[in-house]
């Protein structure tokens, strides 16, 4: 079949006038075969999801009608799919969409060599590309290069579109990647610049220590550039030769680990099949959403416009009817057509984010960098930040959602906390005041794979694939009325179930050296990948290289800290401090700028830097650190004690290390207690909250427990304040008062009773040891 497609294209090549009466085709690619966009595409196909009010697949309609294709080809294996797309069919775009939806595919070969056997491809070049590729990429040079590459040799048949985003490397001291990169992408791409860009080497294999480049290819190539800062933007140009080769090599089933990687490494002058590169310009954006971690910095990406003309108050074809976004201050955009939403003037709502419409925001919340789709509802002070509502989900009062994604039709009841990189299915509930942990995924979902092309083993056989299907209706019959919620995740209230994915689902390779746990944490937006890239370097380390034993397990924050420990200098003394310079407040600005998705070791550069410009000293830094912690909590009045203890521990688990590091006596710990101090005594709406009640002892307290705070400082502090009392006793100050308070006595006297306790059983020790 392979070989008659070949020679029916040499006639149709020297056919020019023909050629010209083929319009550009496009095959859209509308299911990955992965599994990474689970429990969302459980219920729904990932290409159908969707990405700030637009669904994935709208945008590469729009892009590929705005690049000149005429006709354009939906490979599926969903129904819900081939609906969305036949539902807009007529007159919803300039140019022809049909969909071809074979049930059977199982990996992106087979949908590849299903093409082909049916023969619907007949322009040259085509443009392949992925329904989940958002893009501003012009075309037109490529798709010109390619025609005069592949005129002057047939065997030129593909190009790939790559974009420079800078190379992902770590150190002890420093983190430097793309955000738009996969977690677990580590590619090495091998470009001839001499040959306009040839592709001799593609790698993605996180596992291996080294590339490998045929000998034979120094002779033919002058230069080779062994590159890692590109991305592949998941757009390719091809002639139909392409389709033809996965038919001949029937055991294809990826595009780029196997048929491109494969292609280029081939020595063989005349069975090679060339592949280019086409790099993009600076002002150009592409990018796959592979999973979670994708998806938000895609959508952050079009909110701060680094797409345009691909912005939300620029919406893609047939939008415009129904929906119309302003764009207000700080990239905030704001629904304006279907319904106006409800703000409340409390409220305190910031970019970059979008409202849609018929929404509303109760009194005295906080939204922050949070995209909200239709019909949303946000109860009475509610804290969110870096948050994707999907339509019409419901927070209860006194809630908090961080760094997580809700779909359709979720409800957090009212107190609970969801806390970064959890993924919610459609229609589950988070009871009240249930506390999600970090990284926590559920679904309403009984079985934990679906037709939608996103979770497909390509190792099954069809017959077990049938099998499966035939049990999976039957279950959903017998237990439709069977649903048992997990309460131990989701409260007694709530409803749904700790989605794990199955290990079974995920071959070595898939897995890239991690286990599911670890990969599901590394797709899931707010996780810190720098552990994760520190390990992978030790992976890839190989034996010769000059690296000792202690280096290798010199962890990355002591590298960084160690910075710290290279000048000292007076705690009290001003000298070298530029004048009206306000230190710690420039060092709490520093601190408030970071961004918790970034290592805490690059902030610890940055106070070290800081410092030493200003001669500060430790005591200023972990001052500044507390002080920007507790105005990072967004403290309220009727933020309750278990509430204040929660946030402040979840802050502490990312923020103790650069306090501990840094409190190299106790002084510093002491600057802790100030800073706390300081807060509770400054008035205003968190002032109020930490002077009363328990709320001071709670924070001092945890602080001790969590050992960031030593019982020396403690009562180092206690004999500060009892000194200041005696100084001033007829009006004490604010300081005072505070220690006067029956919470903080209480807490002091326990503490030096278990001080003297300590001390009576080193003695009895001591004189056991006598005897």
């Amino acid at each position: 079949m392979g070989a008659k497609k070949k020679s029916s294209g040499n006639q149709h090549h020297d056919d020019t006038s023909t050629k010209r009466e083929q319009p550009l085709q496009a095959v859209l690619l509308a299911d990955s075969f992965v599994n990474t966009f689970r429990p969302l595409s459980l219920d729904r196909p990932k290409v159908l999801c969707p990405l700030n009010n637009v669904a994935m697949i709208d945008y590469a309609f729009d892009f590929l009608a705005g690049a000149g294709v005429e006709e354009v080809i939906v490979l599926c294996v969903s129904d819900q799919v081939e609906e969305f797309v036949r539902a807009k069919q007529d007159g919803y775009w300039s140019m022809s969409v049909s969909v071809v939806k074979d049930t059977s595919l199982t990996n992106e070969g087979d949908a590849l060599r299903e093409l082909d056997r049916r023969d619907l491809v007949k322009s040259d070049p085509f443009i392949l590309m992925y329904g989940d590729v958002v893009t501003n990429v012009n075309l037109t040079e490529a798709i010109n290069a390619h025609k005069v590459r592949h005129k002057k040799d047939r065997s030129n048949m593909m190009t790939l579109l790559l974009k420079q985003v800078g190379a992902s490397d770590w150190t002890p001291s420093s983190l430097t990647y793309s955000s738009i990169r996969t977690n677990s992408e580590d590619l090495v791409i091998g470009l001839d610049p001499s040959k306009e860009n040839r592709v001799l080497v593609y790698s993605n294999t996180v596992t291996n220590k080294s590339v490998a480049i045929p000998c034979s290819f120094f002779a033919s190539h002058s230069q080779i550039d062994l590159r890692y800062d590109l991305l592949d933007c998941g757009i390719d140009i091809c002639s139909p030769d392409v389709l033809a080769r996965f038919t001949d090599e029937f055991d294809y089933r990826e595009i780029r680990c196997q048929f491109v990687a494969n292609s280029v490494a081939e020595e063989e002058e005349g069975l090679q099949n060339k592949i280019h590169a086409h790099l993009l310009q600076p002002s150009e954006y592409a990018a796959r959403i592979h999973d979670f971690s994708t998806y938000a910095a895609v959508s952050r990406d079009l909110l701060k416009r680094w797409c345009y003309p691909v912005v939300p108050d620029n919406l893609p074809c047939g939008y415009e009817k129904l929906y119309r976004y302003g764009l207000q201050r700080h990239y905030l955009y704001v629904e304006q057509k279907s319904g106006s939403s409800q703000i409340h003037r409390s409220a305190i709502v910031k970019g970059a984010g979008m409202i849609g419409g018929m929404c509303k925001i109760g009194k005295e919340c906080r939204v922050e960098q949070t995209v909200m789709g239709h019909n949303c509802r946000v109860g009475d002070s509610v804290t969110l930040t870096n948050c994707h509502l999907l339509d019409n989900v419901e927070i209860g009062d006194g809630a908090t959602v961080v760094q997580s994604i809700l779909a359709t039709g979720c409800i957090v009841k009212s107190g609970a906390t969801v806390h970064r990189g959890c993924v919610i299915g459609a229609g589950c509930i988070v009871g009240e005041g249930v506390v999600l942990p970090e990284f926590t995924r559920i679904t309403l979902a009984k079985e934990m794979k679906d037709d939608f092309g996103d979770d497909w083993d390509g190792d099954d056989d069809d017959n077990d694939e049938d099998e499966d299907a035939n049990e999976f209706s039957k279950e959903n019959d017998d237990e439709a009325a069977e649903f048992v919620s997990d309460e131990a995740v989701v409260g007694k209230d709530g409803k749904g179930r700790l989605f794990q994915p199955p290990p079974e689902d995920y071959t070595d390779e898939e897995l890239y050296g991690l286990t599911t746990q670890e990969l599901t944490k590394a797709q899931s937006p707010g996780f810190d990948p720098s552990t994760l890239f520190s390990n992978r370097k030790a992976l890839q380390r190989e034996d010769g290289d000059d690296f000792s034993e202690k280096d290798a397990e010199l962890s990355e924050f002591d590298e960084a800290m160690s910075q710290f420990d290279a000048v000292e200098f007076g705690t009290d003394d001003p000298y070298g401090r530029q004048k009206d310079v306000d230190v710690i407040g420039e060092l709490k600005a520093i601190c408030l700028e970071y961004e918790p998705t970034s290592p805490i070791e690059n902030l610890a550069i940055e106070l070290n830097s800081f410092k030493f410009s200003q001669n500060a000293s430790y005591s200023d830094c972990t001052m500044a650190a507390t002080l920007a912690i507790l105005e990072k909590m967004k403290i309220t009045r009727e933020m309750t004690e278990a509430k204040l203890v929660t946030e402040f521990k979840s802050y502490l688990e990312h923020w103790a290390p650069l306090l501990q590091k840094m409190s190299i006596g106790l002084d510093e710990e002491k600057a802790i207690i100030h800073g706390i101090e300081k807060t509770a005594t400054g008035g205003g709406e968190i002032g109020e909250r930490l002077s009363s009640g328990n709320a001071f002892r709670i924070l001092l307290q945890t602080l001790y427990n969590e050992d960031i705070v030593s019982e020396e400082a403690i009562l180092a502090w206690s004999e500060e304040r009892k000194a200041e009392k005696k100084e001033n006793e007829s009006a004490p100050s604010p300081r005072v008062q505070l220690y006067l308070q029956d919470p903080i006595q209480e807490f002091l006297d326990w503490l030096v009773d278990e001080e003297e306790d300590d001390d009576d059983e080193d003695e009895e020790e001591d004189e056991g040891e006598e005897e």
